[in-house]
């Protein structure tokens, strides 16, 4: 896998493909989600894995997302719950799947081609960013993590939680009784028309956060 050390250190924030949000210092945020075979990462796969650059306004950057589908490494450990949760064309898919360590080197040239600058990478917005950041270091090991992705992340879970605690003790209505990707985006009205698709999830996951934002300021 190439290394972001072999980026050339001149290059201007400004010059990249899209602006993204100034006080991310040349790193950008995009929204990350992943599909899988179960709950536990070692145990259970990633089989798809979608990530989307957005730009200053928290909408879909104009470059190509990150999307593929991956070959999982264990079907005898598949949970036939998290499939049937996500779609039932999921064996077809598997055939046309990349195997992990391509997809990974994709990745890898796909976070290349968006000329970031020197030491810079993507601020991940997910829906619940632990679970899928555990399936993410997995996937392309720590190392690659940490060269890839900055540490500074955002999570609609996080943020609606926080706003509950500020209503909380302000003695506020509670506004997101529940704080699932799908709960949230109802209660901000953001249709999501295929769920459980990475990157339907991550156009969705986005929207729900600029929404929120909105709705703070």
């Amino acid at each position: 896998m190439v290394s972001l050390s072999l980026f050339t250190s001149q290059v201007n924030p400004r010059d990249t493909m899209f602006k993204s949000l100034i006080h991310l210092n040349g790193n950008i945020l995009a929204a990350v989600d992943v599909e899988t075979t179960g709950f536990i990462a070692g145990f259970h796969d990633i089989w798809q894995v979608a990530v989307l650059p957005l730009d200053s306004e928290i909408r879909p950057a104009p470059t190509t997302p990150f999307y593929v589908d991956i070959k999982i490494k264990r079907p005898e450990n598949v949970d036939p719950k998290a499939i049937k949760l996500n779609r039932t064309d999921f064996y077809q898919r598997q055939l046309r799947a990349y195997d992990p360590f391509d997809a990974a080197d994709m990745f890898d040239e796909w976070v290349q081609a968006l000329k970031l600058p020197f030491h810079k990478g993507i601020c991940p917005l997910a829906s619940n960013w632990t679970f899928d950041k555990s399936f993410i270091v997995e996937w392309l090991g720590h190392e690659t993590y940490n060269q890839l992705f900055s540490p500074w992340v955002r999570d609609t879970m996080v943020a609606a939680t926080f706003e509950n605690d500020i209503a909380d003790r302000r003695g506020d209505k509670i506004e997101y009784p529940k704080v699932g990707l799908s709960s949230l985006s109802g209660r901000l009205k953001v249709k999501n028309e295929k769920a459980h698709d990475a990157l339907q999830d991550c156009i969705t996951t986005a929207e729900v956060y600029r929404r929120m934002i909105l709705a703070s300021a």
